[in-house]
């Protein structure tokens, strides 16, 4: 038999194999058929029981690889959601923290955290020698915010001026123009009588509504609601705390804190008052912008709710809640000395809690505020 040296893929080779297997022939029937040595036959055969399992190992192998690329992808995947996520909350925060001021940006700085004042002054926008060289300086910002917070607490009528004049005889170097800014961020105005000039500045854009409560007897629960925000102290820092109280009852129906005074804070305390204890007739407050929102004045509007608003500003005709700020701030804030918004939320969350439940109120026949409203509807039940 002639045999030429020529070269076999390997799939002539399993070819031959598996008829050798399969048909029954001998090695040398093969071996004739396909014109091959039969020495060629027998060692292909020997190769391919040898590795027969690598078959089979190779699937299991592949399957794991597969598998593994896989759980891969999806880490990839979930990942690359996670970052998109970050970046997208990374850019929200830079356009909120953006509009902070410098006092509100330096009380966000924290020397003990593991992010290094460096990083912290890049995220806040900072410039870094601002922290080292205004530190005595941002302690004194706070010092003088805190002190204008108590003294309009107690003499609500002072103006800038008498603000001003009474922290230069404490001794405190500051200036006029420095009162006005930090009156400004405390959200503070004197309270003048209703024949007074306007000092406030209310948004040129909003529709203008009356006020309502001139000669208005209040008779019941749920006929007047007011609200107002105030300053609250922090050790580093300061937030602010939103009230809605009835003035018949002298309740407060609902509340809440923020580090910024905007109409989030407004909506949400009017909307969780709306939840927990139905409607108002009249809804009153300045006309500071966080009340002129469009967002909020539609909540009242969809509610058939009456707006009223004090031409004059905040004249005394938020006279209730203002009572009720200088009661929580004597009575809680001041003593408290809360160092962080968390201290200051559970703290204010139990004050009220007392104050609406517990505390005797001469004007409602010595019952608390909550009892006094709950008693009202339970009798005209």
């Amino acid at each position: 038999m002639s045999i030429n040296h020529r070269k076999f893929s390997p799939d002539f080779k399993a070819k031959v194999v598996l008829e050798l297997l399969e048909s029954g022939k001998t090695t040398n029937e093969i071996a004739t058929q396909y014109k091959i040595l039969p020495k060629s036959v027998q060692v292909w055969r020997k190769q391919f029981l040898e590795n027969a399992s690598a078959i089979y190992e190779d699937s299991v192998s592949s399957k794991k690889y597969k598998d593994e690329l896989k759980e891969k992808e999806k880490k990839i995947e979930n990942l690359e959601k996670t970052l998109g996520r970050t970046v997208m909350e990374r850019d929200w925060l830079q356009k909120k923290v953006g509009s902070l001021g410098l006092i509100k940006k330096l009380s966000l700085v924290e020397p003990e955290l593991p992010l290094s004042i460096t990083r912290q002054c890049q995220l806040l926008k900072l410039n870094r020698t601002t922290i080292y060289y205004e530190h005595a300086e941002r302690f004194l910002d706070q010092i003088i915010l805190n002190r204008l917070d108590e003294i309009y607490t107690e003499f609500p009528y002072y103006g800038y001026r008498r603000m001003y004049h009474t922290l230069i005889q404490e001794g405190k170097d500051t200036n006029p123009k420095q009162i006005l800014n930090y009156m400004k961020i405390l959200g503070i105005k004197a309270l003048y009588p209703a024949k007074k000039k306007n000092t406030s500045i209310p948004d040129a854009n909003h529709e203008k509504y009356p006020y309502l409560l001139k000669g208005l007897k209040v008779t019941k629960p749920n006929q007047v609601w007011a609200s107002d925000i105030t300053y609250i102290r922090l050790n580093h820092g300061f937030v602010y705390l939103c009230a809605i109280i009835d003035l018949y009852t002298r309740s407060i129906l609902s509340w809440s804190l923020s580090p910024i005074m905007d109409e989030r804070l407004t909506v949400n305390v009017l909307n969780n008052a709306i939840h927990e204890y139905g409607t108002p007739e009249i809804f009153n407050s300045d006309q500071g912008s966080q009340y002129t929102a469009q967002k909020f004045i539609n909540i009242l509007v969809n509610h058939n709710i009456s707006i009223s608003m004090d031409s004059k500003g905040r004249a005394l005709d938020n006279i209730f809640i203002e009572r009720f700020w200088k009661t929580i701030k004597y009575d809680n804030i001041y003593p408290s000395g809360y160092l962080t918004i968390k201290e200051a939320h559970d703290g204010i969350d139990a004050f009220i809690h007392q104050y609406n439940n517990h505390r005797l109120h001469s004007s409602l026949g010595y019952k608390p505020p909550l009892k006094f409203y709950s008693e009202y509807f339970e009798k005209a039940a």
